[in-house]
């Protein structure tokens, strides 16, 4: 019986953190293209009071995606609460929007009270606005200009750390709209943490459920695939007692298990990937992008783990790239490693600009995490998987690079 309750907690936890990349991977073709008109919505504030983005034409609009949980999302409040104050008087109105369902009102109000945010917070239920603009990522910004058209997709800055930042990307589109020109940059890449959407094409009772079967990532069951070292495996029943009394046996000898006592976490800039990926000489190269913040990379992590000790000696090398802050390394990466008892290579990605090392990789990675790419023998990208990984899929793109 206690197995089966902490198997079902397990089995929740897994569901509820898969939900957000499951989400984006369905809607990943509904993305706005810039200059197209800009689709209309109403939501609710904090206080009940509703707004629609046609209330707004006349103005330069400013719709970005928020979480009270992201700590990227929150690392902008102060920075998106002086965008609001400096052009407030300029016919510029922004609008803060919570997709997360698991994200209450209560919740919303006191993160906004604590915060004293003083634009306007929409709660977006049931994800709609979310899914009608394509977005993916908190914080994600989308600038519409006073006739209603798309006139910037992305960024808020280039950097997470407001000392690393070296291009303004929201104010430079902000000011090019007021004055009537094209936006030099309008579309840059977000980076943070996924929306945890809810699927709209399951519903029960009227309820719209999150389905994690339809995605392409579970078993038959409903599970991830690689749910299945989760699964308690059934306890063979007791052996009748002996008639006679056995042999004692010396007691066997417990080994401990040994361990790096301090795992290093060495830094990689954009300019030395590529001389990084050389040195996987001739071997099937794995790399996973990954954050102790990201829910769904902390899910799937040990599936990382479980591969390493399989291909470790069959030519096949697995690297882990965490996008934690510098800061976070010693008092969060290091303890999470070493948990989870890791012996692959974890580098950390050093750069003022996430999009430097998302463009050089793939250009058509949008920013979200986790990601997975695999690389062949000659150094080529064979294979790149934004979100959650299938872990056949995955096995089976490695033992197609192998060969």
């Amino acid at each position: 019986m206690m197995e089966q309750v902490l198997f079902t907690l397990i089995a929740t936890l897994y569901l509820s953190a898969f939900t957000p990349a499951i989400a984006y991977q369905d809607r990943a073709g509904a993305s706005l293209s810039i200059g197209q008109s800009a689709p209309d919505f109403t939501a609710a504030d904090l206080n009940g009071k509703a707004h629609s983005l046609k209330d707004y034409r006349g103005q330069v609009a400013v719709i970005v995606f928020l979480s009270t949980e992201c700590p990227f999302s929150n690392a902008y409040i102060e920075r998106l609460s002086a965008i609001a104050g400096d052009y407030s008087k300029m016919n510029v109105a922004l609008l803060g929007v919570n997709s997360n369902p698991a994200e209450s009102l209560d919740q919303i109000r006191e993160h906004s009270r604590k915060n004293k945010l003083d634009f306007a917070i929409l709660k977006d239920e049931g994800s709609r606005v979310a899914d009608a603009y394509g977005a993916t990522r908190t914080p994600e910004v989308f600038v519409v200009d006073g006739a209603g058209a798309l006139r910037y997709h992305g960024r808020i800055d280039n950097s997470k750390e407001t000392a690393r930042v070296k291009r303004n990307d929201l104010r430079e589109a902000l000011d090019e709209t007021l004055a009537g020109k094209a936006v030099s940059q309008p579309e840059t890449k977000a980076f943070g943490c996924p929306i945890k959407m809810v699927r709209k094409n399951n519903a029960v009772g009227g309820v719209e459920q999150s389905s994690v079967k339809e995605s392409g990532f579970a078993r038959s069951d409903g599970l991830p695939r690689f749910a299945n070292a989760l699964v308690p495996q059934k306890k063979p029943a007791p052996k009748p007692a002996a008639t006679k009394p056995a042999a004692t046996k010396p007691a066997a000898t417990k080994k401990s298990v040994v361990f790096r006592a301090t795992p290093k976490v060495a830094p990689l800039k954009p300019e030395d990937f590529n001389k990084f990926k050389d040195t996987a000489n001739g071997k099937v190269l794995v790399i996973n992008f990954w954050a102790t913040w990201c829910g769904p990379c902390v899910a799937e992590f040990p599936e990382f783990v479980a591969l390493d000790r399989k291909y470790r000696n069959k030519g096949v090398k697995i690297v882990g790239i965490t996008a934690d802050d510098p800061g976070d390394v010693k008092p969060k990466v290091i303890p999470f490693i070493k948990k989870k008892r890791v012996k692959f290579d974890i580098l950390l990605q050093d750069t003022d600009d996430p999009q430097q090392m998302m463009d050089l990789i793939n250009k058509d990675w949008p920013g979200v995490l986790p990601a997975t790419f695999v690389y062949d023998k000659q150094g080529n990208l064979a294979y790149s998987r934004f979100g959650i990984i299938d872990r056949d899929l995955l096995v089976a793109e490695i033992e197609k690079a192998l060969k």
